[in-house]
């Protein structure tokens, strides 16, 4: 299993294009690791802004997402959407290999810019691993569903305005990646 995957044609967004780029350099640069200091990415699958534009299209949601609509009606509405069949099996994979928490991650377009920096506007969840794989897999596609949902929220849309973009041409990509930590008897702890 890489390290870094991605599942869709579409671009990684602003965040997905950076932990490509340094999986890329720590790939190419083994020395960067120590002895008892490793360096290295979580595991990571980027599903691409091709899949938000799909889970859109197919289920209606633009007219919503774009009006005045509050913050609940629009994750209401996203939480009741249906993401595209195809990407079940690749999450299922991902579940196969990642035995801990998943971070559920905005990874838009406009992210991570040098002249527009867009940290904390977008929504990030943290899903815990179940060992039964059907309750882990509902709670990833509706962690990605809300990270969708909260391309539209009033705080995001007016950010968006404050800084000259366009809702409509915002396009989101969702980083999955593995939480890096320890389990100690019942409970998880994040590495800081």
């Amino acid at each position: 299993y890489a390290s870094f995957a991605r599942i869709g044609k579409g671009s990684l967004g602003g965040k997905g294009r950076g932990l490509a780029f340094m999986s890329a350099m720590v790939r190419r640069y083994p020395k960067l690791s120590r002895e008892g200091f490793e360096v290295n990415i979580p595991k990571t699958v980027v599903l691409c802004t091709d899949i938000f534009d799909e889970f859109m299209e197919e289920n209606g949601l633009y007219p919503l997402a774009l009006s005045d609509a509050g913050d609940e009606e629009i994750l209401a509405a996203f939480e009741h959407g249906k993401l595209p069949e195809r990407v079940r099996d690749d999450l299922i994979s991902l579940l196969k290999v990642v035995k801990g928490p998943i971070a559920v991650r905005s990874s838009s377009l406009l992210e991570d810019s040098h002249y527009q920096p867009f940290a904390g506007i977008y929504a990030t969840y943290m899903i815990p691993h179940s060992e039964d794989q059907d309750v882990t897999l509902d709670l990833l596609r509706g962690a990605i569903k809300a990270v969708y949902a909260s391309v539209f929220y009033k705080a995001s849309k007016s950010y968006l305005t404050a800084t000259q973009n366009v809702i409509d041409q915002e396009k989101m990509a969702v980083v999955l990646q593995e939480v890096a930590g320890t389990k100690h008897g019942t409970r998880y702890y994040p590495t800081l």
